[in-house]
C-alpha cells in the first residue's frame, strides 16, 4: 500500500472513530438523563455506576460526561 493511501486509510479511520465516540457520549448524556425522569425507587437502572459498566468507563468518567467536562473528540 502506498503511504498517501495508508494515510488517507488512517484519516478516515480517525473520523470514524470520532463519530463513534460523540455517539457514546450522547446515548451516556441521554441515558443519564433518562434515569433522572425515572421514579425514584427506579432511578438507580440509568444512574452512572449502571451506565459505566455498559460503556467500559469509571463511574468518575460517566461524572464528568454528565457534568460536560469530558470532551467526545
Amino acid at each position: 500500500m502506498e503511504p498517501d493511501e495508508r494515510l488517507e486509510r488512517i484519516r478516515q479511520a480517525r473520523a470514524g472513530y470520532d463519530r463513534a465516540r460523540a455517539r457514546l457520549f450522547r446515548e451516556i448524556r441521554d441515558g443519564l438523563a433518562d434515569g433522572e425522569a425515572l421514579p425514584e425507587a427506579q432511578r438507580r437502572k440509568l444512574g452512572p455506576s449502571v451506565i459505566s459498566r455498559a460503556s467500559g468507563f469509571t463511574r468518575e468518567y460517566i461524572t464528568k460526561i454528565r457534568d460536560g467536562k469530558a470532551d467526545p473528540s
